[in-house]
């Protein structure tokens, strides 16, 4: 290739043909030649098709758009970079491609839409659109480093045949992982998430971990298919920062209540129906790890959101009333089971109520007017009153209206009546979550 321009050189016939053609030697000269007009093409903003070339680096400014089709990279360089327009490298093969080892920028977006990445490393690049990565294929590990996405990143459908790592990276706009496939681990490792993060439908086989990581929008997982652990007790939550579970396949996500609190999408959306399932599987993940405790919360939030979620109607007031005493009586009065320290209290807070009607009706008791009282003077001084109430509210509630029969009169009767009833119940109530405290 001695005595030629090196501007008027085209790509060879050899070099062009399609991928499946035989693969055609060349001299580090000839390599060195090819590189250098490729280079000459893409600043002038010309498409590079359905080539194979080696060790091309791209370094400087480049403010033509960058156009890779059908093209088979080895050992490509992008660093020390800035590109102006949109860099596409659409069904290409990258093979051990280094992407922003110091630093690359892409000003309005990167585009990896169906190409096989093998061995790819990114680090510290800035991509200020999109990043569409829908459809790649990554045969080895795929790692994201020390990197800044200000636009949406595009994973869909996206396999992964080795593990994945971001860290120390930062994302301002979705990231879409719905339906990736990613057959060993998948670890999100100290990055910022400031939109939401979509997962739906993916499949990872093997762990996934956002430890350090800090989540401000949407982590949905719903219809994903997590048949390892899924690590999330270490992850930061921001103050809006929301989760899906709706119909996963996972047994195994460490998380805690208290990250789960009031953070369900759907519950907070009103869609209660939803949030039943969602609490529904969170149970039995609890229940798998043994951890009864976080269970029974997880239960609890589930009957929660089975009583809202139900019709309920004036026309109807049976519904309303139906309603009522679930309330009164299995959420607060025992946590539906859970809790038989609320049971407790509202024993206490229903002992204390009656008492105060009976001593404001204390007219209506049958007390001689010669018989003892548990203070000096009679039964209309206010001690008096308050000690009379209290007692028969407390005999009414243990024992049953039986016990003080006869011994009031006119309407009275009503709230003794009603007392027994719920005494009796909440007996019965605190037994059922006592014991299942105890014998789990």
């Amino acid at each position: 290739m001695d005595g030629i321009d090196a501007s008027d050189v085209e790509l060879s016939e050899a070099v062009t043909e399609p991928l499946e053609a035989p693969v055609v030697e060349a001299t580090p000269s000839e390599l060195a030649m090819l590189r250098h007009v490729v280079l000459e093409k893409l600043r002038r903003g010309e498409p590079i098709q359905r080539t194979k070339i080696e060790g091309l680096k791209l370094k400087g400014e480049f403010t033509q758009p960058i156009q890779f089709l059908h093209v088979t990279l080895v050992d490509l360089v992008i660093d020390k970079a800035t590109f102006r327009g949109e860099v596409i490298f659409e069904n290409c093969t990258l093979d051990r491609a280094k992407i922003g080892t110091h630093q690359a920028t892409f000003e309005k977006g990167l585009n990896l839409a169906g190409s096989i990445l093998i061995k790819p490393d990114l680090r510290r690049i800035i991509v200020k659109r999109t990043l569409r990565c829908d459809r790649i294929r990554v045969r080895g590990p795929f790692r994201v480093d020390s990197s800044r996405f200000e636009g949406p990143l595009k994973f869909w459908e996206a396999r992964f045949e080795g593990w994945v790592d971001f860290k120390k990276s930062e994302m301002l706009d979705v990231v879409d992982f719905r339906s990736i496939h990613a057959d060993e681990g998948f670890a999100l490792d100290d990055c910022q998430f400031r939109s939401d993060v979509l997962c739906r439908g993916a499949t990872i086989h093997k762990k996934f971990q956002a430890d350090n990581s800090r989540f401000e929008g949407l982590l949905d997982l719903s219809k994903a298919k997590l048949f390892d652990f899924v690590y999330l007790e270490e992850m930061k939550q921001g103050e809006r920062q929301t989760f899906a579970f709706a119909n996963a396949l996972a047994e195994r996500i460490l998380i805690r209540p208290d990250q789960l609190q009031g953070r369900l999408a759907c519950e907070e959306k009103g869609e209660f129906a939803q949030a039943m399932q969602e609490y529904g599987l969170l149970k039995r993940n609890f229940e798998a790890l043994h951890r009864f405790e976080d269970e029974d919360w997880a239960f609890y939030r589930f009957k929660v959101n089975q009583r809202r979620c139900k019709t309920r109607s004036w026309r109807r007031p049976w519904t309303m009333c139906a309603g009522c005493a679930d309330w009164l009586l299995l959420d607060h009065g025992c946590g539906y089971g859970t809790n038989p320290v609320r049971a407790v209290r509202t024993a206490a807070l229903i002992i204390l109520g009656f008492a105060l009607i009976y001593g404001v009706g204390i007219e209506s008791f049958n007390i001689d007017p010669g018989e003892k009282m548990p203070f000096a003077g009679d039964k209309a001084t206010l001690a008096n009153r308050l000690m009379i109430g209290t007692l028969t509210s407390v005999s009414t509630f243990t024992s049953g209206f039986a016990d003080v029969r006869g011994a009031v009169q006119g309407w009275m009767n009503l709230p003794l009546i009603a007392e027994s009833l719920m005494g009796t119940l909440l007996w019965g109530l605190f037994i059922v979550a006592f014991s299942r405290k105890v014998i789990r």
